[in-house]
C-alpha cells in the first residue's frame, strides 16, 4: 500500500469542554496585532516534504538555527525543507523528536543568515478570554510554498489548562493543553500561539470536529519548553520509526493513495466485523526499529511488550515506561490470505521492535 502526502493538523474527534470565549480581553501593554504579525511572521516557518506541504513551525533559537514543531508534521518525513520568509526552501533535519508529546525540534543543515527567532511565555499567566494570535501557514495558501505568506488568525483563551486530553484514539495524549478560538487550519499545526505580548504560549496541534465548531489547542508553552530543551540536546523519544493511526479511525483510508483506499477500507471492515482491535502502520521508515522488525505500511499491532494496544495512547503508555535498547515484542494479525495456505487472515504473528539508544527512540 502507498501512503499518500500528508498536510498537518491533529483533528480532536472528542473535545474538553472548556469556557466559551470572543474576541478576548486586552491589557494595556498588548501590542497592536499588526505589530505583532511583522516581528512574528519572519520566524514563522512554512515545513515541506519532498514536494509538498507539510506544516508550520517557528525559529525559537536563531543562534543555532533550531526550529519548533508539532512531532506529527514531520513524523515519517524522510526528506524535509523549511520557507522562512521570502526565502527559498532549504534543508533542515530532525534533531529530536517525540510523538508521544507530539514535539519535535529541527535545525537547518547550513548556517543561515539574519534569522528571527521567537521567545517563549509562560502559559501559566493565561487566563480565560485573554487575546491570542495563531500563525502558520494553512493548506489553503496553494502549491506555491515560497509565494506564500504565514496566516494570522486571531481569538482567545478559552481554557488556559486542559490536562491530560485523548482527542482520538489516532492521537496522543496531551498533557496540558491550551484551548483558545484562533482557527488553526490544515496546515497550521507546529505553529505559534502568540499572546498580547509576542511571545510563544503555546504551540498549535489540533482542531475540534464533530460538530463542534470555534474550539482549537495548543501544547502549553510551559509544557513544551523542557521536552523541546532535550529534543535540542538530540534525544529522540517513543519513536521507532513509524507512524500509526487506530483501526477503528474513521479517517484511516484517507492517509492512502487514492486508488488504495477501497482496499483499506474492506480491510478495515473486515477487521472490526472480526472484533480486532489495534493500530495501523501508516508509515515505517526505511532502516528504522520497526522497519528492521518488517512492521510496514498496512500491517495492524494488536499488542506491544504483551498489552493490548488499540490506540496511539496506549502505544505511548508502553513506549514511555520502556527502557532505552529494550526489545519489545509485538503481536500482529495477517491481513490477507495466502494463496499457498500456510496462514489465513486473522491469524497472529509476532516480530521484535527493539527500541534505539535514545529512549524509546530510533537510536
Amino acid at each position: 500500500m502507498k501512503v499518500r502526502a500528508k498536510g498537518a493538523v491533529g483533528v480532536a474527534t472528542a473535545v474538553v469542554l472548556g469556557v466559551t470565549g470572543g474576541g478576548g480581553s486586552a491589557f494595556a501593554d498588548d501590542m497592536d496585532p499588526h505589530e505583532i504579525y511583522e516581528r512574528s511572521a519572519p520566524a514563522t516557518v512554512h515545513v515541506l516534504g519532498k514536494d509538498y506541504s507539510l506544516g508550520s513551525g517557528f525559529i525559537y533559537n536563531p543562534d543555532q538555527g533550531l526550529i519548533a514543531t508539532a512531532a506529527h508534521v514531520v513524523q515519517g518525513e524522510a526528506t524535509l525543507k523549511v520557507v522562512v520568509g521570502d526565502r527559498q526552501p532549504v534543508p533542515v533535519r530532525v534533531v529530536g523528536i517525540d510523538p508521544c508529546e507530539d514535539l519535535a525540534v529541527l535545525k537547518f543543515t547550513s548556517p543561515q543568515q539574519d534569522l528571527k527567532g521567537l521567545k517563549f511565555g509562560e502559559s501559566k499567566g493565561l487566563q480565560a478570554a485573554d487575546r491570542v494570535v495563531s500563525l502558520g501557514y494553512p493548506d489553503a495558501l496553494g502549491d506555491n510554498p515560497t509565494a506564500a505568506k504565514p496566516a494570522y488568525t486571531g481569538g482567545s483563551v478559552q481554557n488556559p489548562n486542559v490536562q491530560n486530553a485523548v482527542p482520538s484514539s489516532s492521537l496522543p495524549r496531551y498533557p496540558v493543553t491550551v484551548q483558545h478560538s484562533a482557527t488553526v487550519n490544515p496546515g497550521n499545526s507546529g505553529g505559534p500561539l502568540l499572546n498580547g505580548k509576542d511571545e510563544v504560549v503555546g504551540i498549535n496541534t489540533l482542531t475540534a470536529t464533530g460538530g463542534v465548531q470555534g474550539q482549537f489547542y495548543a501544547i502549553s508553552s510551559d509544557h513544551a519548553r523542557p521536552v523541546l530543551d532535550s529534543l535540542a540536546a538530540g534525544e529522540t523519544k517513543n519513536d521507532p520509526g513509524w507512524s500509526l493511526m487506530a483501526l477503528d479511525d474513521p479517517e484511516l483510508s484517507a492517509q492512502f493513495v487514492e486508488e488504495d483506499q477501497p482496499t483499506v477500507e474492506k480491510l478495515q471492515k473486515r477487521l472490526t466485523d472480526a472484533e480486532v482491535s489495534g493500530v495501523v502502520v501508516v508509515r515505517s521508515l526505511t532502516n528504522s526499529p520497526a522497519y528492521k522488525a518488517e512492521l510496514l505500511p498496512g500491517d495492524v499491532v494488536t499488542h506491544l511488550k504483551d498489552a493490548p494496544v488499540a490506540s496511539v495512547a496506549e502505544v505511548c503508555d508502553v513506549l514511555q515506561s520502556a527502557s532505552p535498547g529494550e526489545s519489545l515484542p509485538v503481536t500482529a494479525v495477517v491481513t490477507a490470505d495466502d494463496p499457498k495456505g500456510q496462514f489465513k487472515f486473522g491469524d497472529a504473528w509476532t516480530t521484535e521492535l527493539v527500541l534505539g539508544k535514545s529512549k524509546g527512540g530510533g537510536g
